[in-house]
């Protein structure tokens, strides 16, 4: 499962769980990637449900698209990640210290509602300001 869904003006949702094959992968980034395009500011809530390592062909697919991808990156600057695996928000947080400009925060499922409201989903009307500090967890 890979879902996209824009939330908000600037905010983001993408859902993803199990083992993502090719062509979760493909339609999940062709979903992602416009969302993006004309995002200032932009935030992800990303929720993982028990994710496995994803098939070869995703893979490809993803490598396909990193040009792209790339250009994400300047765009979307505050990421929330959800998971209960800790290999995943592990990852999280390296990934928040080596992207310039990203600041990536991961939480459990139980502290859903704080990660939502690190990216200002809640109530998610407003999408300005942050009284959050900026750095990863």
């Amino acid at each position: 499962m890979f879902t996209v869904e824009k939330t908000g003006k600037n905010l983001i949702q993408i859902e993803i769980g199990g083992k993502i094959t090719a062509e979760e992968m493909a339609a999940g980034l062709d979903a992602l990637l416009p969302l993006t395009k004309q995002m200032e500011d932009g935030r992800m809530l990303a929720i993982y449900h028990d994710i496995e390592f994803p098939e070869a062909g995703a893979i490809l697919e993803e490598m396909k698209r990193l040009p792209q991808l790339f250009g994400v990156i300047g765009k979307v600057k505050k990421v929330a990640l959800v998971s209960n695996q800790k290999w995943i928000r592990d990852m999280a947080v390296l990934e928040g210290k080596i992207l310039p400009g990203t600041t990536i925060r991961s939480f459990e499922f139980k502290d859903r509602a704080q990660a939502e409201a690190y990216v200002g989903s809640e109530g998610a009307t407003n999408d300005e300001g942050d009284d959050f500090e900026n750095f990863p967890v």
